[in-house]
Order: C-alpha cells, then structure tokens, then sequence
C-alpha cells in the first residue's frame, strides 16, 4: 500500500501545525510567564533551556532509533507520536498549578522529553512517505501548517489569563496528537530489526561516519544553525513585549501589546508571508540544487537576523510598523531556509536508518541550545542593549554554518563529474 496520501500529508501539515501551538507556549509564552515571577533572571531562561536540551538530546536519538526497529501493525513511528505527544501536552496543565520557578522548570523538562520523542518521529515520517523529487513540496505544506500554528498559538495568548492559555494549549494539542497517532497510516516494514542501542552504536563508529560524511558535514552546519537562533529564540517575546529592563531601565525591545494584540499582528503578518511562500519555494526546491538553495537563503537569513536587532532604535515611530517592516523580509528569508533545510535533510538521510539519523538532527539542535540560549544569557544580564546583540551574535552563527552545507553537497558533485568523464571516456 503506498502511503504517499492526501491524508497522509494532510496529517504531517497538521501535526506541524500542532507542535508550532506547542512550541509557541512553551517556547515563548512560558518564557514571558516565568519572567513575571519572583526571582527571575534572564540567566533562569538559560537554565531551564540547557536541562531541556540535554534530556532533549538523549531522547531524540533513542526514540528514533527504537522507532526505525519497532514493527508494529499499529505503527512504528505513531506510536510514539500517540503516547509521546499527547502525554507532553497534557502536562501543560499543570503549569499553573506551580508557582515556583522550580517546579515549572520540572515540569518543562518531562514535557519537553516526551514531545522530542513525538516530534523526531514525526519527522521521519516525512520521508517515509514522500520520494526526493518531492521533498521539497512535502516540506512547504508541512510548513503551512507550521505558520497557522504559529498564529493560532499567539492568538491563544490573548486569553485573559495564564492558566486559560495554558488549559486551552493542551486541550487543542492533546486533541491534535490523538488525530495524528490514529489515522496515520504507516507502510509495513520488512526489513530484519536491529538492536536499537548496538544500532546507535555503530552510527558513530568512525566507518560509519565516513561512509555518511555528507550528512555529519549538514550536521554540523545545522549546529552552528541552532547556536544562532537559540542566541535570542527563548527571548523574543520578551525582545517584542518588553520596554525597559526592570532591574536596569535599559531599553530592551519594541514595547508591543501581548494583550492588545499587537503581538499577534507580528506574527500573523510573518505567517501570511510564509504562506505565500512556501509553495512556490518547495517546487523551486524541488527543481532547483537543494544546496545552492540553502546557502542563498541562509544568508539571506543572517542578514535579516541581523537586522531585526536595530528595531528598538525606531520604536519611537510607530513599533508596530517598525516591527512589520522588519519581519517580512525576515519572514521570506526564514520560510525559504526552513523549507530548503528539511528537503535537504530528508535527502540525505539514509532510507533504512531515517528515524535515528533524523533523531541525531534533533539531538544537534538540542545541544546547541545550551551554548546558544547561555551566550544569549549572558549577553541580556550583564551588557546593556543584551537583548539586541544577542540578534547580532546569531546572525554570526548563521553565517558560520553556511560552509557545512557547501561541503556536505562535495559526494555528490564528484558523482556528476565521475559521470561526465565515464561518458566522455566511453
């Protein structure tokens, strides 16, 4: 039975919508929330993210590991999107029952395990059911509903309070993990499993690695990636809301309304430019070199990135304004990245190992929170105007790793030139 359905795909594009609401609340919402607790810092931030990472990272690897040697009828990769996803969201919950900075950090981390298990096979299944040549496709819509989540999770802080927005969070993702786990449908594998953790094991043997060097090489790109992003990601509604530092009086960003839903425009405004985007750029993918893809829009991205640091320098205009002008380039660059990126990772991961290699991805990103969210950190506790390098800082990174993804594409090209001469020569 192929598996390469409208309702297959319909499920991948609702399952990203889903973790954007997931991610928006716990990325960002949960952020904001701690901050207006008793003793916070932006260094308390910085903790919590790097405890998220660390079990994030070993998470990832097991579960997609386990998951490309379960055969279930059920499923081998929904099963862990059913139990994983729906019980991390269920703890949302919770949140508000905990006032104490330590107990929602607990809480974050528990949740934060589960959902990397439910996300790292979720995204494996993107090339268990699409063919390279439509890599690219499959990736945009997927990011369609990535953008309407984004939104849908903003709009949801609009709740009048924090406890409404975390029980509605969990209701919708708990419901949309459910729909996802259930219906969809998984081909049968009839491939011999094999020990997860021997398995694990000799991915990183050094054999191994050489005979993937392609994809280490992206991995390594796609590090230096996250290191950027993480450098001011946790703290961007923080960056958006927030006017003056209170332990300072500094000048931290552009002073918008969470609540009057300015806000909500920001991000509506990125999502309407994704969705008229993403298309266009996942058939361009599609016929265009994936590399050369990503490395325009990577620094495209660094640029742009860069730029959104000076936005509190034109606040006294009009913020929103402001804001908007600075986020529909940034909205363009970011959408052709994350589209170009995950074709090109899907493609490079081996057919037979996609689940752990695709959880080694996930526990690259994961790691590179700690340095990221720290080096962001640090940079908004002890430098005035922190929170506007920390933009700077990723931007640097995002540059950084544009020659990983150069070099991962060399297998490749040498295959094309190896070709020519074969048929020159004949």
């Amino acid at each position: 039975m192929s598996t390469t359905t409208n309702r297959n795909i319909a499920l991948i594009s609702l399952g990203a919508f889903i973790w954007s609401i997931f991610f928006a609340i716990q990325g960002q919402f949960l952020n904001d929330y701690i901050a207006d607790l008793t003793k916070y810092t932006p260094l308390i931030i910085s903790l919590m993210v790097s405890l998220v990472a660390i079990t994030g990272a070993i998470a990832s690897i097991i579960a997609g590991s386990i998951s490309d040697n379960l055969r279930l009828d059920f499923g081998r990769r929904k099963i862990f999107i059913l139990i994983g996803g729906t019980s991390s969201t269920l703890l949302l919950f919770l949140l508000p029952l905990g006032k104490s900075i330590a107990i929602i950090v607990g809480l974050n981390v528990v949740m934060s395990i589960m959902n990397t298990v439910a996300f790292v096979c979720n995204n494996s299944l993107i090339p268990d059911v699409t063919s390279n040549q439509k890599l690219g496709k499959t990736n945009a819509i997927a990011l369609f509903g990535t953008s309407l989540g984004t939104v849908a999770g903003f709009a949801l802080m609009l709740l009048k309070t924090s406890s409404n927005v975390f029980f509605a969070a969990g209701a919708i993702c708990s419901l949309g993990f459910l729909i996802v786990g259930l219906f969809f449908q998984e081909s049968k594998i009839d491939t011999k499993p094999q020990k997860w953790h021997v398995e694990i094991k000799q991915t990183f043997m050094l054999s191994n690695m050489k005979s993937e060097k392609n994809f280490f090489r992206f991995l390594l790109s796609h590090f230096f990636l996250h290191v950027g992003i993480n450098c001011y990601i946790p703290f961007l509604l923080i960056f958006l809301t927030q006017e003056n530092n209170p332990t300072s009086s500094e000048l931290i960003g552009l002073g918008l309304s969470l609540q009057n839903g300015e806000v909500l425009i920001i991000f509506t405004v990125m999502t309407i430019i994704s969705l008229l985007f993403s298309i266009p750029f996942g058939f361009l993918i599609d016929k265009t070199n994936k590399h050369n893809f990503l490395i325009i829009s990577r620094v495209l991205f660094a640029i742009t990135t860069g730029l959104f640091a000076l936005t509190p320098l034109f606040r006294n205009s009009d913020p929103l304004v402001i804001g908007i002008l600075f986020i529909i380039p940034f909205s363009i660059a970011n959408t052709a990245d994350i589209i170009s990126r995950g074709a090109l990772m899907h493609n490079l991961a081996p057919v037979g190992k996609r689940g752990q290699f695709i959880g080694l991805l996930y526990l690259v990103k994961t790691l590179a929170q700690i340095p990221g969210v720290i080096i962001g950190g640090v940079l908004a506790q002890f430098l005035q105007n922190g929170y506007q390098y920390s933009y700077m800082i990723g931007a640097i990174f995002l540059l950084i790793s544009i020659p990983f993804i150069s070099l991962s594409s060399l297998k490749s090209l040498n295959i094309k030139t190896l070709d020519k001469k074969i048929t020159a020569g004949s």
